[in-house]
């Protein structure tokens, strides 16, 4: 069962709380292979990074960089959006976190279309970038992703949505690919098994211990000898 969240907004402090220590499909090119959908080489660099945001108890300062293309695809997306409504005849509904019964995994999907079983994941890319969406469709460095919120928001397609002013937009749907999912199931238990015995291990160091005062918080610490 997903646990689908709209009471929060993408990009806000609490978001990027309810995100912590989390692997999202956003990342899991970092964890699985695109083609193959098996552990990838980056997996155990992104564990190191969600242990760290976990012990921290904040985002860590040199990832999510506020990057001119980032800023203008936030901008862009309502008019994408609506774009997308016009055309297709839908509504859609803004969402904020989206993860398994479990809490241990998770997305955030740009918009759920209401009355389905469908979402959509908007694209305001820099001009190769879309046209290169435009012309050769999607790559398989999206198929993570894709799968990956089609599998936690339990859903059956998602339109990966290429929106750009001045250019024509595309629209590719994408359905559940059940192979492709069981094998990144499978690599996505390994790389929670990862993750958490470097916790595990951080935690029996001695160096860290809990902070009772601020939840799911850590604070380093040095005996004295």
């Amino acid at each position: 069962m997903a646990i689908i969240r709209t009471d929060i907004v993408q990009g806000s402090d609490e978001w990027l709380t309810a995100r912590l220590g989390i692997p999202t499909a956003s990342e899991f090119s970092r964890i699985i292979t695109p083609s193959k959908g098996e552990l990838s080489k980056q997996a155990r660099g992104y564990a190191h990074q969600l242990v760290a945001e976990t012990l921290l108890g904040r985002p860590l300062l040199d990832t999510g960089a506020n990057t001119f293309a980032m800023q203008r695809g936030r901008d862009l997306e309502p008019h994408a959006a609506a774009q997308y409504e016009l055309t297709t005849g839908t509504e859609t509904q803004l969402v904020g976190f989206i993860t398994t019964n479990d809490g241990r995994i998770g997305c955030s999907p740009d918009r759920l279309i209401i009355g389905t079983r469908r979402a959509i994941e908007i694209k305001c890319r820099l001009d190769a970038g879309h046209m290169g969406l435009w012309i050769d469709g999607m790559a398989d460095d999206y198929k993570p992703q894709a799968q990956g919120i089609l599998a936690i928001a339990e859903l059956a397609e998602l339109d990966l949505y290429g929106w750009h002013p001045e250019l024509p937009p595309i629209c590719i749907r994408v359905e559940r690919d059940e192979p492709y999912i069981a094998k990144m199931s499978a690599a996505l238990r390994e790389f929670l098994d990862m993750r958490d015995a470097m916790l595990a291990r951080a935690l029996a160091s001695g160096w860290i211990i809990s902070r009772p005062d601020v939840p799911a918080t850590w604070t380093a610490v040095k005996y004295a000898a």
